[in-house]
Order: structure tokens, then sequence, then C-alpha cells
């Protein structure tokens, strides 16, 4: 559900991001960000966009509605989540943490480029293949909890800091400093969230509920059926279910069999008959998805250098690391250069 986002969740970690660093330096030893952005997310009344119209409009709604309460319940979230300084972290299965911007942010790390997008990770692959270099993911070493935060914390004043500079330093071309400077914010909207270990349960769930609904249709009907705006439809009318650790993912999918299963599938053909009637619609997608497409463009280019035709936005991270760790006679790029 690439063009389908909640647009509370960015508020909800600035936020808390700008709290946590008024707190006392005991108390951020005992708190964890994740947790209290996940706990104020099931505490407000879901977002969910697919149009940057509707985008805007759910961003408007949430910043001149529910400021005080954005702000009230992430501060009983740094109160409620408090925990021992030594508690066992079960932190949430990464194959619950995907999607195209984290795909990206592993890459981010793999290379310690803060900045990287889509379009410029094909050169710095060539790059590092006819270099030779090679930066490692994390090498598991202990990384406290309130060390952590502040690295995450750190990054809400940072792409502030940055944000000027990018403004001063990009190529203009035919653009003004507002485009420029809207780019950057789409931009932060996308990756908004990825350095946090929290999903809402729920948007798997209904997404496979909903492809095997289209599934059973017509394929005259399937082909004008927008599964985002359905998925939206469906997410906007239940109770968020937001998880950071594998417990509280078996807990909530627990509660979701035994308590919502059917109302799931009601609200999924309800909203399938509203989408089926709905007269079409030429809407703009959300203003983050076009990083998706530079992301398609930048598989293909990747796909030909590294000579992996299964290289997908989901194993993209794996895939380049892979490729790093292995001889550079192995790849087309190489040869290129060395066989003539």
């Amino acid at each position: 559900m690439s063009s389908c986002r909640n647009a509370l969740e960015e508020l909800v970690i600035e936020e808390a991001e700008s709290q946590y660093k008024k707190l006392g330096a005991d108390v951020k030893k005992r708190v964890d960000l994740s947790e209290v952005i996940a706990y104020t997310l099931n505490r407000l009344p879901p977002m969910y966009a697919t149009t940057q119209r509707g985008w805007v409009q759910q961003r408007k709604k949430a910043e001149q509605e529910m400021g005080a309460a954005i702000t009230k319940t992430v501060r009983n979230g740094f109160l409620s989540t408090q925990s021992d300084v030594l508690r066992q972290t079960d932190p949430i299965p990464a194959h619950e943490l995907i999607s195209q911007a984290r795909s990206l942010a592993k890459l981010r790390k793999l290379f310690s480029k803060e900045y990287l997008k889509w379009k410029d990770v094909p050169e710095i692959v060539r790059d590092a293949l006819n270099s030779g270099y090679y930066q490692s993911l994390s090498n598991g070493t202990y990384v406290s909890l309130d060390r952590r935060n502040s690295l995450l914390a750190r990054s809400y004043a940072l792409r502030r800091r940055t944000n000027s500079s990018l403004i001063s330093n990009s190529p203009k071309g035919n653009r003004t400093e507002k485009e420029i400077s809207a780019e950057i914010k789409d931009f932060e909207s996308y990756m908004s969230g990825t350095v946090y270990r929290y999903s809402n349960i729920l948007e798997s769930l209904v997404a496979a509920i909903i492809e095997r609904r289209v599934q059973r249709l017509e394929l005259s009907v399937q082909q004008k059926i927008s599964v985002d705006d359905v998925a939206a439809y469906v997410l906007n009318r239940l109770p968020p279910m937001y998880a950071t650790s594998r417990k509280g993912l078996q807990n909530l999918r627990q509660r979701v069999k035994s308590e919502m299963t059917q109302q799931i599938i009601n609200l999924v053909k309800e909203a399938l008959t509203k989408v089926i009637q709905a007269p079409e619609r030429s809407l703009s997608p959300l203003p983050f998805e076009k990083f998706n497409l530079e992301l398609e463009d930048t598989l293909v280019q990747l796909r030909e250098l590294l000579g992996r035709d299964d290289m997908t936005w989901r194993n993209v991270a794996e895939v380049v690391e892979e490729c790093l760790r292995s001889p550079r006679s192995d790849y087309p790029i190489w040869k290129a250069k060395h066989d003539v």
C-alpha cells in the first residue's frame, strides 16, 4: 500500500521528537520513542489518505483540530511507556516493517549517507564497485535505549538545519525556491517514520482481504478499482492497532481474529461497492509517490549494473550488500572495463 498513508504519523513523530528533547536525562533512559509514537497513534483517529488532495486535507484537519490532542497524548505516552532500564527488548519482526522508504533507509545506513535518494543510488553503487569500497551495516554492537533515542531524535533538528542548505544549494533550473522547499518537505514525508520500530498491523491484514475479494471480481471491474482507496476507507473506520514488539503484534492479531474479522470483511465489501459505483476521477497521487517512480528507474539500472534480475524494492538493500561483498569481477560494470 505505497499510496495509502496515515497522515497523522508524521505529526505525531515530530511532536514526540520535540518533547523528547525537553526530557531529563533520567527519563530519557526509560522511554522508547517507537513505543511513545505507537501509544499515541493508537489513541487518535486514523487519517489515511491516497491522493494529494486527500493528504493535504487530512493534514490540515489534523493540524487545526487535533494539535492539542496530539500534544497531550504524546505527553501521556512518555508517562505510560516508561520501563526499567534493564528491560528485555522483543522487537517487532523485521518482515513486519517493510516499505519502499524503509528499503531506502537501509541503503542510507549501508553507505552512511543520511540524505541519499533513490535517484542517487545507482551512482553510489557504481562508485563502490569501482573502488572496492564497502561500508557494512551495524556490527551488532549493543546500543543503549537512551543512546538510540538520542540518535533518532537528532533527526528532527538536523532535518530542519539541512533543509536550508539543500534549498540554497539545489540546482534551481526553472524551479522556484518554494518549489524546491516543497519537494524537500515531500521527501521528508516519504521517509517519515522509517527509523522507528512500529507498524499498524491492520494495514497488511486489510490489504490481504481486499486482494482476495478483488480477485473474485470480473477482470473489467478489477481494472477500475483502486485498492489503496478501498484500504483507506476501511482503515479509517477501524481502531488503529500499532505494535512495536513481537508480543504486542501477537496480542493484537489475536484480538482481531477473535473480535474483528467479520467487521473488517463487511467494511471491505462496503468499500468495494462504493469504489466500484463511484465515477472515475483523475486525481493526483500522494505528493511523495513521485519518489517511488524514481525507485522503479533505480531498480532497472541496478539490475543491469549488478546482473540481478531478482532484485525488487523489498530486497534491494540486501542484494546490493551481497554484491558489494562479492568479488568485483562478478559484475557487468567490472567486466565491461576489463574485457576491452
